[in-house]
């Protein structure tokens, strides 16, 4: 039974034991007190005695009878009320299988409808893992469905920028290569708990984890050193883009038809074990794909991961060494300015429902 149901019947047949009768309670006690000391001579007196006693006898026997109609009416209003408990939990109890019926049939239709749709974002993704054209495709998409839900954001951005910041999520995952040695799961998990400590109390953004993949799609070479720069860029169109691109359709198959429509689409933290140029960790282009890459040293900051992540929601770099998007990531309580997380907040991967 809901909540709102066991307070209905509280309130109202909550107290049917307490339904009684308390009304003439003292139908004995009624006795005629008056002409107590009639002389035996005084005639009048005990004529009027006489009609005190029949008086009260009448009286008394009105009482009794009227402490009997209050008993039977307390005991039918108690039955009532008994009748209409009985009615309400039956009620309550019918409302509740139907509404778990229904929220079970509309789950079950969601995740047909969902499936569909993933099945379609899988087949489009297996396209776009084709190298050369499908990763051009690929970035063309993505830069497109971030312009427009840009567009359809600004108001929200608007917001932002005037403190008005309701609670939004994001979802991010992780993806491990099938090699090692590489980031463990603990190191990984160091990077994820930051990331999830940060902005939601920064952004106010629940960052929400969708777990770590330890993939079996072999990637190349070019996949585990992964150049932050032009190279980097163009590379994704060839075999590193591929390998990317699968290994996210395969093993983050849920948010497919997300990451094809942009909004709400899953951030991927892809772990590898070089990012170039030196003294590099991380690494990001922004809307181009909807992954980064970290190395995830046991090392390096904390933060890297929400760093790149920071980029992926077009963040640029900062020259304050205690934000979060200085070049050098900092270790400890790593900030935004009010710009930056509007900024973030406006991504296409960050949604309200």
């Amino acid at each position: 039974m809901g909540r709102v149901c066991r307070e209905v019947q509280d309130q109202v047949v909550g107290n049917c034991n307490n339904i009684q009768c308390t009304s003439f309670t003292n139908c004995n006690s009624i006795q005629c007190t008056s002409f107590t000391g009639c002389a035996w001579w005084n005639v009048p007196c005990h004529v009027a005695r006489g009609v005190c006693v029949a008086a009260a006898v009448i009286a008394r026997a009105a009482c009794w009878v009227a402490r009997a109609a209050c008993d039977t009416a307390a005991a039918l209003a108690r039955a009532a009320c008994w009748v209409a408990r009985a009615a309400c939990v039956v009620a309550a109890e019918v409302a509740r299988t139907a509404c778990i019926v229904a929220a079970a049939l509309a789950r079950a239709a969601c995740e047909v409808v969902n499936f569909v749709l993933d099945v379609i974002g899988f087949i489009v993704e297996v396209i776009l893992s084709i190298p050369i054209i499908g990763g051009i495709i690929r970035t063309i998409l993505n830069w497109v469905t971030e312009i427009i839900w840009r567009i359809v954001g600004i108001f929200d951005f608007l917001a932002s920028l005037a403190g008005i910041r309701p609670r939004k999520k994001m979802y991010f995952g992780v993806i491990v290569p099938p090699i090692t040695p590489i980031a463990s799961d603990a190191d990984i998990q160091r990077q994820v708990d930051a990331t999830v400590a940060f902005y939601d109390q920064t952004c106010n953004i629940n960052m929400i984890f969708t777990g770590i993949c330890h993939t079996d799609v072999s990637p190349p070479a070019a996949g585990l050193t992964v150049g932050c720069d032009a190279g980097g860029f163009f590379n994704d169109w060839l075999l590193t883009g591929s390998y990317f691109e699968f290994a996210s359709a395969t093993c983050k198959f849920t948010d497919s038809f997300r990451r094809i429509i942009g909004l709400g689409a899953e951030i991927i933290v892809f772990i590898v074990q070089n990012v170039t140029p030196a003294n590099t960790n991380g690494c990001s282009f922004g809307s181009t794909h909807n992954w980064v890459v970290i190395e995830a040293l046991p090392t390096d900051q904390a933060f890297v991961a929400a760093h790149e992540i920071g980029h992926a929601c077009w963040l640029l770099h900062d020259g304050d060494p205690a934000n979060l998007m200085n070049s050098t990531t900092p270790t400890a309580n790593p900030t935004l300015t009010n710009l930056q997380i509007a900024v973030v907040r406006w991504s296409k991967h960050c949604v309200y429902i």
